[in-house]
């Protein structure tokens, strides 16, 4: 409990230390358990005057989402906008699917629908930026170490309040900053399509040995081998991982640490190294950055 104390301090002063005296904060919230702590750890920092929450909604968005980004503007006593963005995701891929000449985009599918979400939250957040808000990303260092992010979609932000913490350690923080149980207990999901969760996705790219970066079917028998993977993962397991290969550990000791098969951990070694490439690329260069 200390632990936690000593860092929502820590990250307060963060917060603090880069948002100016009259700016206010956009936090782009779910319903999940990154984008309410960071609202918690927002509001502690800034106080409800300096804070606003937006939600966008999809035609997938499932209601017990709504009801926990309605709870947590309760509990903050802040203002919350929703976006009704249903069915527009869908148009915007189809529009490109129409205009381009190579089959890079494909509407019928679930994968580019399915992005395509991530990329119209960053239209919206991209106008609020216009209009002078400062906008705290909610990414947690197991995604940025599995480059589970999109570059220009929910990577975007002006900072980052729990990008150093991984996903098991934003869990503890959010039982001591007031985060309610039914969003700490709820499986983690992008909310991109109905009973979506992350560790199902992580699976798939474990499988895949990589992010799915084009549309591609599988099998029924690739399917079920995917999810034995899931049913082997959990948010400790790949936290531990993830730690453990920092450390430099061999396959067998992380086999002996983490409970995880060997085919596993080599998933997430080649997952990390992709991971790594994207992380490294530096954008918004330029020639003037070279001088």
């Amino acid at each position: 409990m200390q632990k936690e104390i000593e860092e929502i301090e820590k990250i307060e002063e963060f917060i603090k230390s880069y948002v100016l005296e009259d700016e206010r904060v956009l936090i782009l919230v779910s319903g999940g358990i990154d984008s309410d702590v960071v609202a918690r750890l927002c509001y502690k920092a800034l106080g409800k005057d300096r804070i606003k929450l937006l939600f966008v909604k999809e035609t997938e968005t499932e209601a017990k989402f709504v009801k926990n980004v309605k709870n947590l503007a309760e509990d903050l006593e802040v203002p919350l906008t929703i976006v009704p963005f249903e069915g527009k995701s869908m148009e915007f891929i189809k529009v490109l699917e129409q205009a381009e000449n190579e089959p890079i985009f494909n509407s019928r599918l679930i994968l580019d629908p399915a992005k395509a979400k991530c990329s119209m939250r960053s239209a919206i957040i991209s106008s609020y930026q216009d209009k002078g808000f400062i906008i705290a990303g909610c990414t947690n260092l197991t995604e940025y170490e599995l480059g589970f992010f999109m570059t220009f979609g929910d990577n975007l932000a002006h900072f980052k309040p729990i990008e150093h913490l991984y996903k098991t350690e934003v869990i503890q923080l959010a039982k001591e900053i007031g985060t309610r149980k039914e969003v700490i207990e709820q499986p983690a999901t992008s909310g991109f399509w109905r009973k979506q969760e992350d560790l199902e996705d992580i699976a798939f790219w474990i499988f895949n040995q990589g992010p799915i970066m084009k549309a591609r079917k599988f099998s029924k028998e690739e399917k079920e081998e995917i999810f034995k993977i899931k049913e082997e993962l959990s948010w400790e397991k790949i936290d531990n991982c993830l730690k453990n290969l920092k450390e430099k550990k061999t396959i067998e000791e992380i086999e002996k640490e983490t409970g995880l098969s060997a085919k596993i951990i080599e998933g997430i070694i080649q997952i990390t190294k992709k991971a790594k490439q994207y992380r490294n690329r530096k954008i918004m260069l330029s020639m003037r950055n070279e001088k």
